[in-house]
């Protein structure tokens, strides 16, 4: 009995000392599954959009029309919009083209890297991070459909605290391979 009671004394204390009850544990990490990369070969562009290719990119680029789409959506749910940042252009590519050589989709890099490092390897100190990624949708609007219609990766696109952007696409076998880059800076 002296055991529970030397427990509750310190839970009391400890409430005491830290003004209130204590703050619940953060919910489990997301961690996505690793879904079936598609079939080697060439990709076809979706719903009547165009193939991505070198030729076919715009004044803009991919990256700015990935990030005009997202934030379209992130307008629409009440967000700021994404602010385009090389550093942040910089990993996203580096990551996409990393998953096209590998044929790979996957948030972990060939070389071990998660999100956040490649995003400090490009110059950019994140605070808040995270990464959404794609393969086989031909155009930056399916990119964007894709991560609109998985709820996990919705919610990243929608959180209002990432000020910041990036996105990157590789062409390849089973893609195009796409990454967008979402974060706050220190």
């Amino acid at each position: 009995m002296t055991g529970m009671r030397r427990a509750a004394l310190a839970l009391g204390i400890a409430l005491i000392a830290g003004g209130g009850p204590p703050v619940p544990a953060p919910p489990p990490h997301y961690a996505a599954p690793l879904w079936p990369v598609p079939a080697p070969g060439s990709f076809q562009a979706s719903e009547g959009g165009t193939t991505y290719s070198r030729q076919g990119r715009s004044r803009g680029g991919p990256a700015a029309e990935v990030v005009a789409v997202v934030n379209r959506h992130r307008a629409q749910a009440g967000c700021g919009p994404g602010r385009l940042r090389s550093a942040l252009n910089r990993a996203a590519q580096r990551h996409s083209a990393d998953m096209a050589r590998g044929q790979r989709l996957s948030h972990t890099g060939s070389d071990g890297s998660s999100p956040a490092d490649r995003m400090r390897t490009a110059g950019y100190h994140p605070r808040h991070s995270a990464e959404v990624i794609a393969a086989g949708a031909g155009t930056p609007e399916a990119a964007v459909r894709t991560w609109m219609d998985s709820a996990p990766h919705r919610a990243i696109v929608l959180t209002c605290r990432y000020t910041h952007a990036g996105a990157g696409v590789a062409g390849g076998s089973g893609g195009p391979w796409w990454t967008l880059d979402l974060a706050t800076g220190h």
